[in-house]
């Protein structure tokens, strides 16, 4: 099976990077940007609506175009999953949807799902 290309379009993932600043307080940095082609749809349907709940407008559920395979205890011991030809993804990363590359990303990967195709969940920062 094949994802549509006329449903297919370019976003941006960047790597969170944990950070401590002079006084020991953390913080999150973002890597530089990594394209991915991937199919985006709004939130929806009973499984997610119990989940979110009130957060549900604001989940966007991308399905990325690709091969892939799991790094299991990658960055911080985290799952994260490798795109072929592609950036490193795990919980936590930013994605900019509507915003420019160059920009802070505007949503935040909240689960990943390793189907037949690579699914994420994000949600607007």
């Amino acid at each position: 099976m094949r994802l549509k290309r006329n449903r297919l379009s370019t976003y941006h993932i960047k790597k969170a990077v944990p950070q401590k600043d002079a006084e020991g307080g953390s913080y999150i940095e973002y890597s530089p940007t990594a394209p991915i082609t991937a199919e985006m749809w709004s939130g929806g349907g009973k499984l997610q609506t119990e989940m979110y709940g009130n957060r549900l407008p604001n989940i966007r559920n991308l399905r990325l175009d690709g091969a892939y395979y799991e790094v299991p205890g990658g960055i911080n011991g985290k799952v994260t999953y490798q795109m072929e030809d592609g950036p490193e993804i795990a919980a936590g990363d930013g994605v900019c949807i509507y915003a420019a590359a160059d920009q802070e990303p505007d949503y935040q990967i909240v689960a990943v799902y390793p189907y037949s195709y690579l699914t994420l969940e994000v949600e607007k920062r």
